[in-house]
């Protein structure tokens, strides 16, 4: 099992410190359906309930995904993944913007003077599917409203943190 399922519950304590738990899960992809994995996330949380003083406040359901074939195989040199082209949706509900972070974003993509090109197909695709879905599908803000429009585009620079793993030589 690759890529297993995780359901993942947050615990709170009397103190009101937080801890995590997982299970790793596998499922015939073929029938389970979203409301089937949360309805076995919750018959999880049951059995878990029981065995602990903590209480469940909350948790989620991970589905690792691997990529599609016709994406490209290996990186193109160009920027790298801390510069990032930050596209602000709106809604009609309240004002705060929901951001879609564009890493490593192509050089093509923006105008002479250094802004993001609205009008470029891929990026103007990308918008349309932001704002109107796909059939089935809508992007939201975090609080579920749909997204109504792009407010505005940039570029910036985001610290990434080394992921790099420290070797410890003892003698």
């Amino acid at each position: 099992m690759a890529n297993p399922t995780i359901f993942e519950y947050q615990l709170q304590d009397d103190q009101g410190l937080k801890n995590r738990t997982f299970i790793y899960e596998s499922y015939n992809g073929a029938t389970a359906t979203v409301d089937s994995l949360i309805g076995s996330w919750i018959q999880a949380g049951a059995l878990i309930d029981p065995c602990i003083d903590a209480e469940i406040i909350q948790g989620q359901i991970t589905i690792p995904l691997e990529k599609d074939a016709a994406w490209k195989a290996a990186p193109v040199e160009g920027n790298n993944v801390n510069q990032v082209m930050v596209l602000n949706f709106e809604n009609d509900f309240n004002r705060y913007l929901t951001e879609m972070l564009l890493p490593s974003y192509k050089e093509s993509l923006l105008l002479p003077t250094g802004s993001p090109d609205l009008a470029d197909p891929a990026l103007a695709a990308l918008i349309a599917y932001m704002i109107a879905g796909d059939v089935d599908i809508f992007p939201n803000s975090r609080d579920l409203h749909d997204l109504d429009a792009l407010r505005n585009a940039f570029l910036t620079v985001r610290k990434v943190r080394n992921n790099r793993t420290k070797t410890l030589v003892t003698p």
